[in-house]
């Protein structure tokens, strides 16, 4: 026993030390190798002929391969003598070549760095260059200036690397002149001559010089002027140019005005001033005359600056834009990562420079293209959808911009599944891992305790680019299902991706491509790891509309202050050719102004816009199928401008005798075009020229002037600054300065002449300011009012100018006590009263009731009221209201304090209240208007205690306006039996603002989406129902609306969230707001959405029951009147057989008998007319022709051997060979035994019409009839089997088939010519004959009367309904026809039953009808014609044998017609 333990520790021991060393191996493999560059290329300048090296290093294990690519192309340096591949991995160049055609060094070079079983890293990009002194850009050329100006020589020259410009005064350098401190080159090449003297008057060159050599300009020449004006405005002679520098270097922005006198030079960044001075050390300074240096540029250097050239005679400004430029720089460099197959990974990669860098991923020296499965996202990350085993290797993040590159790199290692993750591996997939997997505990699903494999997956919603999962759990879990994992791929492709989701049954699949089949399986996890996959389920999304995908790369730029420029590129998906772009812009300030417009191109200049304004773009895409997905806005603004109007509502207010207050307001808002960074103030006494400037910063509202003189007047001007310079001045206003200073030592005293005059629901408060004797300073007024209580309200006026205000929003028919007081800094001073009534509320425009006897009566001579009155629209919401006052002179000047009123109202609604304001002048606007709004207006004058009737009313109706209010109370109605379509109904905008011209109705699934994104509906008119279909079903959706006039769409409404029923009609409904959950739906989850109440529902649910039961019942009448009918087809069908079993022929039911509740049945009619029966017709012969006989039973049917008997048979109406009900014994019965009963046999005496030959037979040398052609007439035909040709002689020993009688109509009916012969009509090869007949029978010879002849009226065959036949066109129309086709015997043979002979006269007398007795014949062979000589020459034969066979055919003829009539009676 301890021997076997031993051996056991010792295994055990083995064991793990395999596995140990088993681990170490795994782990050494998933390890991540270091491999980087130590060196990198960087950029060259080389002159030509000199050798050029670029030096790679790097380091891996093994040691890496080195390799160069010049412009993304290896080199092949086999065998290449002039460059080659130092042992470090440095590429050298032993001498580059150049010339004007050959250039092959010049270029992009890159080091490729390669290890064995790890991957392919790329270096940064260097540019190797030959250095080249080109031809002068810009030369010196002659200039002129004033003594103490500044001159300007301008010299650039193209250059690699730049040159050095060095400038020569006479051919000698002025570094060696003695003017030195007055000369500066430049950085841009100019030569700056500040304080020119006369000794500067000579000429100048420039030389330019780099590693390639030195070249020297032409020499031009510097010329003094003398003389001239006095003065002269700022002119500048050097402007700042837009600056790139790159971050760290020094910057000079030139600048260099002239003037007299002397401007003074200032600088101003993005609206704020700067300080330069002269020490080079510190950030800003001057350097020159005025050009600004900025040391050690920074990133917030960037910005506008302004050069300011400002003298006596005005300001000038001159701009530029300096960007300073970032190399780019890594935020966040990507991590190395282990992963798992079917994972997603994300290698994050943050950068940053200016311009900002371009990103490019790199696998293993290969450029990523993104695709279904590499994607780009967030910019700059590189996401990796769906992991194989081939996705291992290195990836590189290439940052570039113009001015730099730089590359990082990180590992990607693939783990199986059965491995754990190393702890410090750091996975960033979008799906998570499985459950066991991110618990780190690894269990093998070997153990049989893992759950079986889901159940019944299946797809809820199919969509283009998602689909919703379901599936049920398995029937073994074995524990607690933690979480399930859903692996999808697209069909036939290798990369499986996987979403994990917790124990809940049901995931949503995004980033799914349109019109895709995909394979979808589940794997259940419980605690001991993964179970069995699921069955594959196969899934199609929907197909998505072939339209163009979004457009990439959408960026802008401000070309100008009223233009912007758009680029994009093409959209990676555009499903057919793009025909167009429509562009879509709107200011970003203003709500629903997008306009749009149609482009070609890859690039648009939209011009027009306002300066300073931002503006949002997108693009949508246009193919054949219509518009594509819109890209995603961008906001651009474009430059700022100089503003386009002065300061508003500038005021000049004296503050003392030395100084005077200007006070104003900012220009418009979309007058500024930019943001205001000062204002310039000139000021002037009145009688003078020269005026004073002044800068102040841009946020003040105002500014005292002082250090003025006493009691003069001043005129005074100002205008706005932009970064872009100074905009237009006011015109000159004028100011006086006081005589004497005012005391502000004491409060004003109570100002004088106060009034009050009252209106509805306004007052109009008038007064003059206090004495001027008093000389005390006064700040503004305070208004105070109340309803019987003063100051309840207080208004302070701080402008002491104002002589007038209008108090508001006061109630009709109200005592208002109204003060007022003046104030300064010291206080308030005392106040004045005034107490006044409001007018009476008036729905008129009748002229207000009389004055009180409390006030002075009205003058007998009243005033005139305005005329002319003239309602001018302004706007959407103003008015403005002009008259003349007859009372005036031609010039309408006011000399008084006269006051009109202005009344205006609106009819609708009928209700509304005339208004009131009041005016000084002859015009006034009136403001807070409805949109879209017919209003009446009337003037009246007030002067005094008089007042004049109102004017003649105008009408006007304001400017219509955008909606004001969204559309009200959306609701949804579902339709009863349709759970994808809707009803929306709503109410119109409380207000409309005009006259609605249509609504838009916006839904989705997805509320988070802008509103371009929506799927939006418009509806044209004014209709407030709307039908929506198409919709999925167990699916959210958000709707809103909104209405919209001439004038644009107006607010959004409310989103209603709606869930639509399940495909059985249940669930959906409204989303309750306060419960969250959805009701109104169908079914059990609640009501109808509907407005209807429970007694409506109850009412529906009973008319469908209704409904259902009307279509039971109707089916079920239906149903019995089939089963009725088939019953009687059943027992017709069975009598049928019934009555061939016994015989087939008809007999006669003994007199007096019935057949059980049936009526009295009148005898068949039996009228037979045989022409529509005929078999065939046959050519009258130039000899005689034989008769056949037609044989009654079997015993006497021989086969005959004439092909045509096949091409005789025909289907009858009734009934037929194949008839079900017929037997074999059926076919097969003997003649009916006894004496056949007497019938009537009546035929028709009159003449037949001719008709046309039907068939023709011609006999055969052996006796056969060929067969005939004929049309497709009715015929009865004889169908009896042939047995192939050969002779028709008849074997009365062989057992022949029963002969049967078929019958066929499908001609028109006529009357047979032949059946209107008068008299009998006989068999014979000639046709019918009529005559009296005598027929010889056992009771001995009859004659047939001549009447039996006649038919009764109507057709012969009207008993059966039976067309007859064509009418015949004969030469001959005497001719008899013949009616049937006798096959013809043999000659010689004989009836064996001979029969007396039957005797036809040729008399043609009418006989009255008589009965026949028709004997019982035996089936005779009928004699063939011809055997008798007896026979005349016309072919008819008077012997018994013909009477006979004549007979005994029409004994059979009767009994299948009486079988036909009696079967057709029974039902």
């Amino acid at each position: 026993m301890a021997r076997s333990r031993v051996l056991t520790g010792w295994n055990l021991f083995v064991f793990g030390s395999l596995f140990q060393a088993v681990v170490v191996v795994l782990a050494d493999g998933m390890n991540f190798r270091s491999f980087y560059f130590t060196e990198e290329p960087t950029d060259i300048i080389v002159q030509k002929g000199q050798p050029a090296i670029l030096n790679c290093s790097a380091v891996g294990d093994p040691a890496p391969t080195i390799e160069w690519k010049k412009d993304q192309l290896f080199l092949n340096l086999v065998g290449d003598t002039r460059r080659t591949i130092l042992p470090n991995g440095s590429l050298r160049i032993n001498n580059v070549t150049h010339s004007r055609n050959d250039r092959p060094d010049e270029g992009l070079y890159e080091c490729v760095a390669t290890v064995d079983n790890l991957g392919t890293i790329v270096s940064r990009t260097a540019r190797l260059q030959v250095a080249t002194l080109g031809r002068f850009e810009e030369e010196p050329r002659s200039t002129s200036a004033f003594l103490g100006d500044t001159a300007i020589f301008r010299c650039s020259v193209d250059a690699v690397p730049p040159a050095k410009i060095r400038w020569q005064k006479n051919r000698e350098g002025i570094e060696t002149s003695n003017d030195i401190d007055r000369m500066i080159v430049l950085p841009s090449g100019a030569l700056e001559i500040r304080d020119v003297q006369m000794s500067d008057e000579t000429s100048y060159r420039c030389k330019a010089t780099n590693m390639e050599g030195t070249r020297r300009s032409e020499e031009e020449r510097l010329t003094l002027v003398y003389g001239g004006s006095r003065t002269r405005t700022p002119e500048f002679v050097n402007t700042p140019q837009n600056t790139e520098v790159i971050q760290g270097q020094e910057v000079i922005l030139e600048c260099a005005a002239n003037g007299l006198p002397e401007p003074s030079m200032s600088w101003w960044k993005d609206g704020q001033p700067l300080a330069p001075g002269r020490d080079p050390e510190s950030h800003y300074s001057f350097v020159g005359n005025s050009n600004l240096r900025i040391r050690l540029a920074s990133e917030s250097d960037s910005g506008t600056y302004v050069c300011s050239a400002t003298n006596v005679l005005g300001t000038f400004d001159a701009r530029a834009e300096l960007l300073v430029q970032v190399p780019p720089r890594f935020e966040r460099e990507p991590s190395s990562l282990h992963a798992y197959m079917n994972t997603d990974i994300k290698f994050e990669c943050e950068v940053y420079g200016v311009p900002f860098p371009t990103i490019e991923w790199i696998k293993n020296g290969d450029i990523i293209t993104p695709s279904e499965y590499f994607q780009i996202v967030d910019g700059t990350n590189l996401k990796i959808l769906g992991l194989v085993k081939s996705d291992e290797g290195l990836y590189q993040c290439k940052a570039r911009n113009k001015i730099g590159n730089i590359q990082t790199s990180a590992q990607l290692i693939i783990v199986n599944r059965d491995v754990p993750l190393p702890p410090k591996s750091i996975l960033t997939s979008t799906t998570s891992q499985p459950p066991t997997e991110m618990s780190g505990i690894y269990t093998s699903p070997a153990t049989g305790l893992t759950p079986t494999y889901p159940r019944d997956l299946v797809a809820l919603i199919r969509s283009t680019r998602f689909v919703t999962l379901s599936w049920r759990e398995p029937r073994l879990t074995h524990g607690n299902i933690i979480a399930y994992s859903v692996y999808f791929r697209r069909q036939g492709s290798p990369r499986e991706r996987v979403v994990n989701t917790t124990s809940v049954m049901q995931v949503t699949v995004h980033d799914l491509i349109p019109s895709t089949r995909y394979e979808f399986r589940v794997k259940a996890y419980n605690d001991h790891g993964p179970g069995e996959s699921s069955a594959v389920a196969y899934i199609e999304t929907q197909p998505e509309v072939q339209v163009p995908g979004p457009v990439l790369h959408l960026r802008g730029v401000a070309v100008s202050t009223t233009a912007i420029k758009v680029y994009w590129d093409p959209p990676s998906h555009r499903n057919g050719e793009i025909i167009n772009y429509k562009i879509y812009y709107a200011q970003t300030a203003r709500l629903n102004s997008e306009e749009d417009v149609n482009h070609i191109g890859m690039q648009f200049t939209k011009s027009g816009l306002k300066p300073y304004t931002d503006y949002t773009f997108r693009l949508v895409a246009y193919n054949e199928n219509g518009p594509g997905v819109s890209s995603d806005e961008i906001i651009i603004r474009t430059y700022s401008d100089k503003p386009t109007e002065p300061p508003a509502n500038v005021t000049i207010i004296p503050q003392s005798s030395r100084s005077l207050e200007i006070t104003w307001d900012p220009p418009p808002l979309d007058a500024c075009n930019g943001e205001i960074t000062g204002y310039k103030i000139r000021w002037k006494q009145s009688d003078r020229r020269q005026s004073n400037p002044i800068t102040i910063q841009g946020g003040l509202r105002s500014f005292i002037v002082g250090e003025l003189d006493r009691d003069t007047i001043y005129e005074i001007k100002m205008a706005a600054m932009t970064v872009n310079g100074t905009g237009p001045p006011t015109d000159w206003m004028e100011g006086r300065t006081l005589e004497n200073d005012l005391d502000e030592t004491q409060v004003p005293p109570e100002p004088t002449s106060f009034k009050a005059r009252p209106m509805t629901d306004t007052i109009v408060v008038l007064w003059t300011p206090p004495p001027v004797e008093s000389n005390v300073m006064v700040r503004g007024y305070t208004i105070g009012y109340g309803i019987g209580i003063p100051d309840t309200i207080t208004i302070d006026i701080d402008d002491p100018s104002r002589r007038h205000h209008t108090i508001k929003n006061l109630q009709p028919s109200s005592p208002y006590i109204i003060t007022l007081r003046a104030y300064n800094n010291m206080g308030s001073g005392p106040q004045v009263y005034q107490t006044v009534n409001t007018r009476a509320e008036s729905t008129t425009l009748a002229p207000p009731p009389a004055r009180s006897s409390t006030t002075t009566p009205e003058p007998t001579k009243s005033l005139w009221p305005p005329v002319g009155v003239k309602a001018i629209v302004l706007s959407s919401s103003a008015v403005r209201v002009k008259w003349s006052d007859s009372t005036l002179n031609n010039k309408q000047r006011i000399p008084d304090n006269r006051i009109y009123t202005v009344m205006y109202k609106t009819n609708y609604p009928a209700s509304a209240k005339p208004r009131y304001v009041n005016s000084t002048a002859l015009e006034y606007t009136i403001d807070e208007l409805k949109p879209g709004t017919m209003y009446e207006f009337t003037v009246r004058l007030t002067k005094g205690k008089k007042t004049s009737a109102w004017s003649l009313s105008v009408f006007n109706k304001t400017h219509e306006s955008t909606p004001g209010t969204a559309p009200r109370t959306l609701t949804i109605v579902p339709v009863e039996g349709k759970p994808s379509v809707i009803n929306l109904n709503w109410q119109p905008p409380k207000s409309p603002n005009g006259r609605i011209t249509g609504y838009i109705i916006y839904y989705t699934t997805d509320n988070s989406q802008r509103d371009h994104d929506w799927v939006i509906m418009p509806y044209v008119g004014d209709r407030l129902t709307a039908t929506i279909d198409d919709l999925t079903t167990d699916t959210t959706y958000y709707f809103k609306i909104q209405a919209r006039n001439e004038e644009g769409v107006g607010p959004m409404s409310e989103i209603v969230e709606y869930k639509t029923p399940q495909d059985d009609g249940f669930g959906g409904g409204v989303k309750n707001q306060g419960t969250g959950s959805f009701v109104g739906g169908s079914g059990r989850e609640g009501p109808t959405t509907s407005a209807k109440s429970d007694d409506d529902g109850e009412m529906s649910n009973m008319v469908i029951w209704i409904v259902v039961g009307c279509i039971v019942a109707g089916c079920f009448i239906i149903g019995a009147l089939i089963f009725a009918i088939y019953m009687c087809n059943r027992r017709s069908d069975s009598m049928m057989a019934k009555k061939r079993k016994q015989g087939g022929a008809y007999k006669a039911p003994p007199k007096g008998a019935k057949k059980p509740g049936a009526k009295d049945v009148k005898p068949p009619d039996l009228w037979i007319h045989h022409d529509q029966m005929e078999l065939k017709q046959m050519e009258k012969p130039p000899m005689p022709e034989p008769m056949t006989q037609i044989p009654r039973n079997p015993d006497d049917m021989k086969p005959l051997d004439d092909p045509s008997m096949d091409t005789l048979t025909k289907r009858n109406s009734f009934t037929g060979d194949d008839d079900p009900d017929l037997t074999s014994g059926d076919r097969t019965r003997p003649p009916p035994e006894g004496k056949r009963k007497p019938i009537m046999i009546p035929v028709d005496p009159q003449p037949p019409p001719p008709r046309e030959t039907i068939a023709t037979a011609t006999v055969l040398p052996n006796g056969s009839v060929s067969p005939p052609l004929r049309p497709s007439y009715p015929k009865t035909q004889y169908n009896a089997p042939s047995s192939g040709s050969g002779s028709t002689t008849r074997n009365p020993n062989i057992d022949q088939p029963e002969f049967r009688v078929k019958t066929q109509f499908n001609y028109p009916m006529t009357r047979s010519k032949s059946l209107e012969r008068p008299g009998f009509m006989t068999l014979s090869s000639s046709g019918y004959q009529s005559d009296n007949t005598t027929v010889s029978s056992d009771d001995g010879n009859k004659t047939l009367p001549p009447s039996l002849a006649t038919t009764r009226p109507g057709h012969p065959l009207k008993s059966f309904s039976v067309p007859g036949p064509p009418p015949h066109y004969s030469s001959n129309p005497a001719a008899a026809q013949q009616k049937h086709l006798i096959k013809p015997g043999l000659p010689g043979q004989v009836s064996p039953h001979k029969k007396a002979t039957v005797t036809v006269s040729g008399a043609k007398t009418r006989m009255q009808p008589m009965p026949v007795n028709t004997p019982r014949a035996p089936d005779v062979a009928v004699r063939v014609r011809g055997d008798n000589p007896a026979e005349n020459a016309d072919g008819k034969s008077f012997s018994t044998e013909d009477l006979n066979a004549e007979m005994a055919n029409l004994e059979g003829l009767m009994k299948d017609l009486n079988a036909i009539t009696s079967t057709e009676l029974d039902c």
